[in-house]
Order: structure tokens, then C-alpha cells, then sequence
């Protein structure tokens, strides 16, 4: 038997990417484990063996020059640059890193050896990063965006939860019950505490929820594929097709500026924020903040804004400034800005850098539109209703202004926020029933909110219109919306119905006989835990074992259900045959 030419080369080839790719997988992963020990060690678990310390950072050092040498050594011409485009840059930024500090070390006359070992360890997490994630990406490409989603964001809580139990994230420590429900309750952007982030948790703990509310907001994949594709790795076109399902996205040659997209909008929409809620309150004496209490306040409270996920470094939440419009304002434009979903925050840029280009009016797609009108009818609709029914309750003693601007976020906030600037446990009976609805609701597709989402109850609505009109199926602004859609909306509203009642039924039993709370509190409870809202009414830190567990299941459903569901049945498939109708009786 012959062999084809080039056959054996072909064969040694593939052998040798083969036992590359085990050989990276390997130091991949043994590089992040020694630089978390490092870092976990010397930080988190205050471990102080330096003998140990030292041992393992010279093992990385030898690790880093092998791999500099290799990748410089193998980098000859440009395709080999476009073929690893970071890794490449990240070299140049080592070697750049190493002369600065021999540089800087002959004029000073002392070379601090720690800079230039902190710099290897981040050399190797960022490749051991690009090798990791982009495995990964591989693997989610391979499984249905129905297992997708639900493992991203366990993965991120297990990860959360083992960072909260060290000794330096807490001031007091913590119980594995309450680090898990911490570690939900940020990665799932909901808000509900058990304990006080502001003084329960040290810089570090505080730091590490800010990261699960980032990851938590945009989703882990969002991350993971976009330093994936930057990095110069490439995703087939089954990876491609599940990552667009999972952002509800019909296109998959623009992916990676769509990722590019939801990522610029992120930081730029956070730092905005962050400077404006800065300048507000650096002015405010009566805070008592030094300048860098301040900026980390400032920074917390617009990432967790836009994040949709209410967390405050504060004992009242916002309660504190319930007399500074200009703070609900923000917040609550922050909010709604996070919760409209950032594949329509990417459609009206084109859109609006399209007009200023050609100064020719063009319609903005239908999705667009109706999100834009559902939630600016919900904008009006909570804040006037909140205003009217409130204004001689929580809003008494107010200014017209201030009791307009605290009616604004209070508006907002039921639809998966969780700011109050006035006690949610003081609300009017009609208002906190009227919120149940605000957090069923929820924010839109693709965004950082919970809920069953404004488009479902839109288009549930519009198939009410159609059915009186006794039209085949709905139809808005001259298109028809195809009655799949109509049975992924209906799925994801009994979900959303099952999983709220079944979580109040559970909660009411095991909460039963507390005597510290009323029936409707657990209600609102469990409600604010399936939108993600993180509204309370003074319940969560009462809760038992039991009760805990409960809303932390909830929250995990209530994150992850809507969006599996939705990606989950995003085509209809094509059947080869169809059955004789048969009429149903109804009503």
C-alpha cells in the first residue's frame, strides 16, 4: 500500500498540533492554578510560607522566558503575527515591561524584582486566559444554548461563592449559605443581601461582587468569545450560530463587532455614569467621603445601575439621597439605558452615525421600535402611578422636583433594578401589587435585566388586538409576526407564572410561623427574586436556611429560564408533514 505524497508529512503534522494543544491545555492550566495559589495565598488566605512563594513564582519565571523565547522565536514574518496577533503584543508588552524596570533601576539605583515577577504572572494568566476561554468557546459551540447559559453563570457563582468564603472578603466571615446566595444574587444581578455590602464585606469582598455583577450583567460567554476572536482564535461556524442564538442575534458574519459593540457600550455608558454620579455627590459634604470613598462609590453604584443589579455600598440602599434628584436621575436613566438590551443600544448607533452621514431619515426596525414603545409606556406608566399614589405617603415633605426625580427611579426600578431612594416596607398596598407586575415585566431581550421580558408581554397584547380583529396572526406597523414567536412568548410567560408561584408556595411554607413578616412580604419577595429586582421589603435577612435556598434557586431560574428558553427555541423547524386541525374549546 502506497502512500499519497505529502501523506506523511500530513500525519506528522497533525501529530504535532495534536501534542501542542495538550502541551498549552497542560500549562494553561498549571499556570493559572499556581498564579491563583499565589494570589489567593498571599491576599485572600494572608498565607506568609515565603520559602513557598518563592518556589512557585521561579517556576513561573522559567515559564515565562520559555514561552517568550518560543513565540518570538517562531514569529518570522507577518502571517505569523496574524495568526496570534496577542500573543505577540503581550511579548512585546513583557519585554517593554523588563527594560522600563532595568531601565529605571540603573538611574534610581535599587531594581524592584517584584515588578518584573508581577509582570511574568500576568503575561502567563493573559495566555493561559486565551487558551482556556478559547477551548471553551469550542466546547459551548458544541452544546445547545440550552446548556449553555444555565453552566456560564453556575460556573461564575461557584467560582463567586469560593472568593467570598476568604478570610479577606469579609470583616466577620461568612456562611457557605450566605456566600452562595451573595454570589447569586450579584452574578444573577438581582440585589437582595443577607448581609450589608457596605460594611460587611471588605474592599475585596466588595470588589469581587462588582466582578460577578459585570460578568453576571453581560453574560460569561459575551466575555469569553469576544477575547476569544480578539485574541486571534478561530470559531466554527457552529460556535459561531450558538452565540448568536444566545444573543438573539438573526446575523452571524458581524459577530465580532457585535461583541466589539456590546462591550464599548458597556464601559463607555458605566464611565460616563461613574463620572456624573462623581460630580454629584463629591459636592455633597454631609456624606463625609474622602475622594476615593467617593470615586468607589461612584464606580459601584453606576456599574451596578446599569447592570441592573441594585446593589449599594450604603445601609439603606439610596435612601440617603432621596433629596438629590439629580442622583435619581442618573441612576435611573442608567438603568433603563442597561435594561433596553444591547443589541438595540448597537442598532440605534448605526442608526444615528447612518444619519449623520447621508441626513437621510431611514425607519428603525420593527424589534426596535416596539421595545422603544413598551418601554417608554412602562417609564411613564410606574412613574405616574408611583407619583399619584405616593405623593402624601413616602414622598411627603419632598420639593415637586425631588418628588418627580424619586418618582422617575422608583418607576424604573421594579423592572429588575433594585434602588429605592424611600423604604419599599413603608409603600401603599396598591403600590407594592403595582410593582409585582413592574418586576413579572421585567427590562428587554438582550439586556442586563430579568422578567419575562417587555416583548413578551408586547406581543401577548398585540395578539389580543389581532384576535378581536379575527386576524390570522398579529401584525405591527405593517409586518406580520409569525405565531412561533406567539408560542415562545406564551412558553416563556407560563414559565415565568410557575416558577414565581411555585417559589411564594415553598417560601410561605417554610417562612410560616416566623411571625416576623406578612404573607404579601414573602410575595413580594419571591416576585423580586424571579425578575432579579432585588426589592425587599426587610424579608432576606430574616429568611431561614430554607427560605434562603429557595430564593436562590429562584434567582437562578429567573436569570437564566427566559433567555435559555428564548435562545433555546429560537427557529422553528422545518416538519415534513402536518396533522388535520382540531378545535380546542376555550373560555
Amino acid at each position: 500500500m502506497k502512500l499519497q505524497p505529502g501523506g506523511n508529512t500530513l500525519e506528522q503534522e497533525q501529530r504535532g498540533n495534536t501534542l501542542k494543544k495538550t502541551l498549552e491545555w497542560f500549562l494553561g492550566i498549571q499556570n493559572t492554578i499556581i498564579i491563583m495559589l499565589l494570589v489567593l495565598g498571599r491576599y485572600l488566605f494572608r498565607f506568609s510560607n515565603v520559602l513557598l512563594i518563592d518556589i512557585l513564582q521561579a517556576v513561573l519565571f522559567c515559564e515565562v522566558l520559555a514561552l517568550l523565547a518560543a513565540i518570538l522565536g517562531t514569529t518570522r514574518n507577518l502571517s505569523d503575527i496574524k495568526k496570534r496577533p496577542w500573543q505577540v503584543i503581550l511579548s512585546l508588552f513583557l519585554l517593554t515591561a523588563i527594560v522600563i524596570t532595568l531601565v529605571n533601576g540603573e538611574v534610581t539605583g535599587s531594581i524592584h524584582s517584584w515588578k518584573v515577577t508581577w509582570a511574568g504572572n500576568a503575561y502567563l494568566g493573559a495566555m493561559a486566559f486565551t487558551i482556556i476561554f478559547s477551548e471553551l468557546i469550542k466546547l459551548a459551540g458544541k452544546a445547545s444554548p440550552v446548556l449553555i447559559l444555565p453552566s456560564s453563570f453556575l460556573m461564575v457563582i461557584i467560582s463567586g461563592t469560593a472568593l467570598l468564603m476568604t478570610p479577606n472578603s469579609t470583616t466577620a466571615g461568612i456562611s457557605p449559605v450566605d456566600a452562595v446566595f451573595t454570589s447569586t444574587s450579584a452574578t444573577c444581578v438581582t440585589g437582595l443581601v443577607v448581609l450589608d455590602t457596605g460594611t460587611e464585606f471588605t474592599f475585596i469582598g466588595q470588589l469581587i461582587i462588582l466582578l460577578l455583577i459585570q460578568v453576571g450583567g453581560l453574560g460569561v460567554m459575551t466575555f469569553a468569545a469576544f477575547f476569544t476572536m480578539s485574541l486571534g482564535q478561530q470559531l466554527g461556524i457552529r460556535d459561531e450560530i450558538n452565540l448568536a442564538r444566545i444573543m438573539d442575534s438573526e446575523f452571524i458574519s458581524d459577530l465580532k463587532h457585535i461583541l466589539l459593540s456590546i462591550l464599548v457600550w458597556t464601559f463607555t455608558i458605566e464611565s460616563v455614569g461613574a463620572m456624573m454620579l462623581y460630580n454629584t455627590w463629591a459636592g455633597m459634604d454631609e456624606l463625609g467621603w474622602s475622594t476615593a470613598q467617593t470615586v468607589w462609590q461612584a464606580v459601584f453604584h453606576s456599574i451596578s445601575a446599569f447592570c441592573n443589579a441594585g446593589f449599594s455600598l450604603n445601609p439603606t440602599n439610596l435612601e440617603c439621597f432621596a433629596n438629590s434628584p439629580a442622583t435619581s436621575t442618573i441612576i435611573g436613566s442608567l438603568i433603563v439605558l442597561g435594561g433596553l438590551g444591547f443589541m438595540l443600544l448597537t442598532t440605534l448607533g448605526k442608526h444615528w452615525l447612518m444619519r449623520m452621514k447621508t441626513g437621510r431619515k431611514r425607519s428603525l426596525p420593527v424589534q426596535t421600535r416596539f421595545v422603544l414603545v413598551i418601554t417608554a409606556i412602562l417609564i411613564v406608566l410606574g412613574t405616574g402611578v408611583f407619583l399619584a399614589l405616593e405623593w402624601n405617603n413616602t414622598l411627603q415633605g419632598m420639593t415637586p422636583w425631588q418628588k418627580l426625580a424619586n418618582s422617575y427611579l422608583q418607576g424604573v426600578t421594579p423592572r429588575t433594578a433594585g434602588f429605592n431612594t424611600v423604604p419599599t416596607a413603608s409603600l401603599l398596598s396598591p403600590i407594592k401589587w403595582f410593582f409585582l407586575i413592574l418586576m413579572f415585566i421585567g427590562a428587554s431581550p438582550g439586556g442586563t435585566g430579568g422578567g419575562v421580558k417587555t416583548t413578551t408581554i408586547g406581543l401577548l397584547l398585540v395578539s389580543i388586538r389581532s384576535l378581536i380583529q379575527k386576524r390570522k396572526s398579529p401584525e405591527i406597523w405593517n409586518r406580520r409576526i409569525p405565531n412561533f414567536d406567539l408560542q415562545r412568548a406564551g412558553a416563556i410567560l407560563l414559565v415565568g407564572l410557575a416558577t414565581f408561584s411555585l417559589s411564594a408556595f415553598l417560601l410561605l411554607i417554610t417562612e410560616n410561623g416566623t411571625g416576623v413578616h406578612n404573607d404579601m412580604d414573602y410575595i413580594f419577595e419571591s416576585m423580586s427574586a424571579f425578575g432579579t429586582v432585588g426589592l425587599s421589603t426587610g424579608v432576606t435577612s430574616s429568611l431561614t436556611i430554607a427560605g434562603r435556598w429557595i430564593i436562590i434557586v429562584t434567582m437562578f431560574i429567573g436569570r437564566t429560564a427566559p433567555a435559555t428558553l428564548a435562545a433555546g427555541t429560537s427557529r422553528e423547524s422545518n416538519s415534513q408533514y402536518s396533522y388535520p386541525e382540531a378545535r380546542i374549546t376555550i373560555g
